[in-house]
């Protein structure tokens, strides 16, 4: 039997880290069977270093190419393009995991720069709250 090793060098970071940021979004693809073009908008659940796993009504389909605009006060702050790995079809919360295609530099600069900065502004916003009596 193999002798398992649980040495803390034995264990693996994650190799991306995740952004728990719940931006604005539009997704947008075109629709196999009609050739139509679907917009959706959505939120972030969170940003990895590649991709990202967003909340929408309609999911694109598990394959498919989407345009993803991701928002701040209503104004773009990236569009890139991404291809759909998975999906989660809970009613309560339908969720399409996307990998980033093209302009991973961009996104990395600009996405999770914007991610953090949400973070920071309603961290700040929920701890000043709890203290507010």
């Amino acid at each position: 039997m193999a002798q398992l090793d649980y040495t803390t060098s034995s264990y693996k970071t994650p190799l991306h880290h995740r952004i728990m940021a719940t931006m604005p979004v539009q997704a947008c693809w075109v629709d196999s069977e009609s050739g139509n073009t679907v917009c959706v908008e959505g939120l972030t659940e969170n940003l990895g270093e590649t991709s990202t796993l967003v909340n929408l009504d309609v999911l694109p389909p598990v394959g498919s190419e989407v345009t993803l605009r991701i928002f701040d006060e209503e104004k773009t702050i990236i569009e890139v393009s991404t291809n759909v790995i998975r999906v989660e079809r809970d009613p309560s919360k339908p969720l399409a995991a996307l990998s980033i295609l093209e302009n991973v530099k961009n996104w990395k600069q600009i996405a999770l720069t914007a991610a953090q900065e949400w973070v920071t502004r309603h961290w700040q916003l929920n701890y000043e709250e709890e203290w507010v009596n």
